[in-house]
């Protein structure tokens, strides 16, 4: 009766939207409290395959990891191709993690990508007219560029986030505030980088990832059930209706910008 829940963190991470495309925190945090509310579950493998996401959906699912540990089931991370940045915050309060040794990961840092469309709208002769409250009302305006106040603004943001990463890798990982700030560059790592570094605890498959969930949990052997998201009629259908998203959101969906967002995400 003894069961290993494995629950997939794949794609981009997300606070709302498809689950079937993307890790999507609301999803991924209703999964693993059903995890912790099952009696016959003694331990969740998260299976990441992410370069991460939004700050706060990433921070949401950390908790929720944390949460189930604190229920006494363990909790193993099991790298995919990717585990980056966000991928790798998800993962950092995990028990333990696995990684294969040619996985992606690391990457840890905050980033914030704004579109200045001001030349193009320039271009086509459009001429946006903002009426506003304050000076600072529409920071991060993609029709004109940043002022030294506004960039200022936004990396206070971003080191802000950046300091709440570096204690969750010092806690998670048990290692010293200066070693993960050393790490924390946002430089990506193999998975037998990360080891040497002590950013994960052993390499291997999935099938490796199984064996240290039972040997936590102590059983000797388990059914393993994977979760799977819940789908909407509309995800169902297939989505968004044709030409329903306009040009500017194909570009956010591309470059993953989706307005001035701080992220935990690895962008190439």
């Amino acid at each position: 009766l003894d069961k290993i829940a494995v629950i997939d963190v794949e794609g981009q991470i997300v606070e709302n939207g498809d689950p079937t495309t993307q890790a999507v925190a609301q999803e991924l945090v209703a999964q693993l409290r059903q995890a912790g509310e099952d009696p016959f579950v003694r331990a969740v493998i998260l299976r990441v395959n992410s370069p991460g996401g939004s700050v706060v959906a990433s921070d949401e699912i950390y908790n929720q990891v944390l949460d189930l540990k604190r229920a006494g089931k363990p909790v193993v991370a099991s790298f995919g191709e990717v585990a980056a940045s966000g991928g790798y915050y998800v993962s950092a309060g995990a028990s333990r993690i696995v990684s294969d040794p040619s996985s992606f990961t690391g990457s840890i840092g905050v980033i914030l990508i704004l579109v200045n469309l001001e030349e193009a709208a320039g271009n086509l002769g459009i001429e946006p007219i903002v009426v506003k409250s304050g000076r600072l009302k529409d920071i991060g305006s993609p029709f004109r560029d940043l002022t030294v106040e506004e960039r200022g603004i936004f990396q206070a943001m971003i080191d802000e986030s950046y300091e709440r990463f570096v204690d969750v890798v010092a806690e998670g990982r048990h290692l010293a505030e200066g070693e993960v700030r050393e790490l924390a560059t946002g430089q990506p790592y193999t998975g037998q980088q990360a080891l040497d570094a002590g950013l994960v605890d052993t390499l291997g498959g999935f099938d490796r990832a199984v064996q240290v969930a039972e040997r936590l949990a102590d059983i000797e052997e388990a059914s393993v059930v994977e979760y799977q998201p819940h789908i909407t009629f509309q995800q169902l259908l297939g989505g968004s209706l044709p030409g329903v998203d306009s040009a500017v959101e194909e570009i956010e969906d591309r470059v993953g910008v989706t307005g001035p967002v701080l992220k935990y995400l690895y962008v190439t």
